[in-house]
């Protein structure tokens, strides 16, 4: 896990614990608990502990947004309701999220305000308005980074009832006895839970080489998200960020199968991607634009990534509904496949 390395951190006299590396034995009933973080990790945890501290304080540096709701599929319980076989209230689910996901996502781009509006406003269902406006209203728009769910309200709900507590402040640094915060408010704590979450592993951190000579995927180029200039027979499988990971596993797997065949009746052993001439004069740009998506854990490692172009093919989307017509489409005889 990402731990920012914070002043002072060794005079703390409790314990320090990253969700990555949680201790089985950790003990946390009845001791004051100050979890560090505004994601998905964070918001998961402050309800799940909250009734067993003494008291638990989330602090974050800045508001991140949420989307509270109930923990079922309305649509699907109704069909069941109704009699409808099980395979087809999973397709008919499933494509009613694929449409919800997609509309959500276009609707944050093209109508932000709108959007951050409604976002607010179910958080303001539990929670007055002095607490939303300055624990839950980011300065970002919505959709630049991912966007928690979180279920039947929980985190609100306990921030609600007084089991849990938010602070919105920047660390001075650590104290024997909590946190400083800049403002000059000490947080104490028995236990200080750093939810700041993870470096990003780039292809499981292999040390690859070619031919003798090590790889450094930051020198290459993307293509769709999935190959790199220069480097023969591999598929790196990474999904979506705003949708189901595993969409575009699917949509790759495809892919990969239909590549391995046309490669046998070519005859070819391997087979990589190159920039053709009409990209000679092509902008390498960073793998993913900041302005469209931009969580920590991505770009403290876009040094690490390879660089993107500025057409289609040397892009990852991260539009599942582009990518499901497209790559099946792909011309594998395209200027840009070599084989050999």
């Amino acid at each position: 896990g990402y731990t920012p390395e914070w002043p002072d951190m060794d005079k703390f006299k409790g314990k320090i614990v990253h969700p990555q590396t949680w201790p089985e034995d950790l003990d946390y009933k009845g001791k004051k608990v100050l979890v560090i973080g505004s994601g998905a990790t964070a918001a998961t945890l402050v309800p799940a502990i909250a009734g067993d501290c003494e008291h638990v304080t989330l602090l974050q540096r800045s508001p991140t947004y949420f989307i509270p709701g109930r923990n079922e599929n309305e649509l699907a319980d109704r069909l069941r309701v109704l009699g409808v076989d099980e395979t087809w209230i999973h397709e008919i689910t499933r494509r009613e999220i694929l449409h919800n996901q997609a509309e959500f996502t276009r609707r944050s781009f093209e109508e932000p305000e709108v959007v951050r509006k409604e976002l607010l406003d179910a958080v303001r269902l539990f929670l007055p308005e002095e607490t939303v406006e300055k624990h839950f209203t980011p300065r970002y728009r919505p959709w630049r980074q991912r966007i928690a769910f979180v279920p039947d309200g929980d985190i609100f709900q306990g921030i609600a009832s007084g089991k849990a507590t938010v602070e919105t402040d920047e660390i001075e640094r650590f104290t024997e006895k909590g946190i400083l915060l800049k403002s000059g408010k000490e947080l104490e704590a028995d236990i200080i839970i750093t939810a700041t979450g993870f470096n990003l592993s780039v292809l499981g951190d292999i040390d690859f080489d070619i031919d003798g000579k090590p790889l450094n995927f930051a020198d290459s180029v993307t293509y769709r998200g999935m190959m790199f200039t220069g480097v023969p027979n591999m598929i790196w499988i990474f999904g979506y960020f705003r949708a189901s990971w595993t969409l575009r596993v699917d949509l790759l797997g495809d892919f990969v199968c239909r590549l391995l065949k046309h490669m046998d009746e070519k005859g070819a052993k391997k087979v990589t991607v190159a920039l053709r001439k009409e990209d000679s004069n092509m902008p390498l740009l960073p793998w993913i634009d900041p302005e469209n998506f931009n969580p920590g854990y991505l770009m403290r490692s876009m040094d690490l990534l390879p660089k993107r172009g500025d057409k289609p093919e040397w892009q990852h989307t991260q539009d599942y509904w582009v990518e499901k017509d497209q790559l099946p489409e792909v011309d594998l005889d395209g200027a840009e496949f070599h084989y050999e």
